[in-house]
C-alpha cells in the first residue's frame, strides 16, 4: 500500500475551526507504449488540510485527509501535430468522453457553442484543463475549500491551456440514478429509473453547484451539462 493510499484510508478527524491551508498529493504516470497518454495526462490526488485551532491549542498540526480530486490535461496542439484525432483521444476513457462536445467538426477548432463563449470564430489552441472530479468530505465543507482547490489547480495546470472544463455533478447522487432489481439466477438484470423526487433533488443540487462555479467565471455550455472558463480572459 502506497503512502497516499494509506493516508486516504485513515478516518478523518473533524475540524475544530478554520482551515488554514491545504495541499493535494497527485499521482500520475506516462508510457511510451500509450500514445494517447502522451497527450492526455491524468492526475489523481488526495486532498489534505491544516487546521488553525490545532496549532493554537498545541495539538497535532499534521495534515488531515479532506477529500480526493482528479484532473486531465489535454495537449491538443501536440496531439494534432502528430496526427492524433482528438475525438478518438477523448473517447478512450468514459471520464473524458463527456467532454467531446467541446470539440468542433472543423479541424483545429472548438464547437460553435464554445467559440461563442470565447468570442472568437477560430481558437488558436485547443489545449484544455479538465477538472473531472472533486470530492470534499462533509466535515470540511462550507469553508470554500472547493473554490480554493479550483483556483490552485488552474494556476498549477492551466499553463498553456486555452480553457478549463468541468461537468458539475453532486457526488452524493452517485449510484442513486439507477437501481438494480434482483431476479432469478441467470435472469437478465433489470434497471429501474430513479424516482421523481430523486431527480428533483439532483436538479436542485446541480443548479447549486453551477452557481458555485459561476463565481469563478465558469459559463454553462449551451446544450450540455458542461461549464467552461476562458483562460485568455483570466490572464
Amino acid at each position: 500500500m502506497g503512502i497516499a493510499q494509506e493516508r486516504a484510508n485513515k478516518k478523518p478527524i473533524g475540524p475544530h475551526g478554520k482551515i488554514s491551508g491545504f495541499r493535494c498529493a497527485y499521482r500520475t504516470s506516462m508510457s511510451e507504449f500509450d500514445d494517447g497518454g502522451l497527450y492526455l495526462a491524468e492526475y489523481e490526488g488526495d486532498l489534505f488540510v491544516f487546521l488553525d485551532d490545532n496549532r493554537e491549542e498545541g495539538l497535532d498540526d499534521g495534515e488531515q485527509v479532506a477529500g480526493q480530486a482528479r484532473l486531465f490535461v489535454l495537449n491538443a496542439d501536440a496531439a494534432e501535430s502528430e496526427g492524433e484525432n482528438l475525438f478518438d483521444l477523448l473517447d478512450r476513457r468514459a471520464e473524458t468522453a463527456a467532454y467531446i462536445p467541446l470539440l468542433g467538426d472543423e479541424i483545429g477548432n472548438f464547437s460553435p457553442a464554445v467559440c461563442k463563449i470565447l468570442g472568437e470564430d477560430m481558437a488558436l489552441s485547443r489545449n484544455m484543463l479538465i477538472l473531472d472530479r472533486l470530492e470534499i468530505l462533509p466535515q470540511y465543507r462550507g469553508q470554500q475549500l472547493g473554490l480554493k482547490y479550483v483556483r490552485a489547480a488552474i494556476t498549477r495546470f492551466g499553463i498553456g491551456c486555452r480553457l478549463v472544463a468541468i461537468k458539475p455533478f453532486p457526488l452524493q447522487f452517485e449510484g442513486k440514478l439507477e437501481s438494480v432489481e434482483a431476479g432469478a439466477i441467470g435472469a437478465e438484470i433489470q434497471f429501474s429509473p430513479p424516482s421523481k423526487s430523486v431527480l428533483n433533488e439532483l436538479r436542485a443540487a446541480t443548479a447549486k453547484l453551477k452557481k458555485y462555479y459561476t463565481r469563478e467565471g465558469f459559463v454553462s455550455l449551451r446544450g450540455s451539462d458542461l461549464m467552461i472558463l476562458d483562460l485568455e480572459k483570466q490572464r
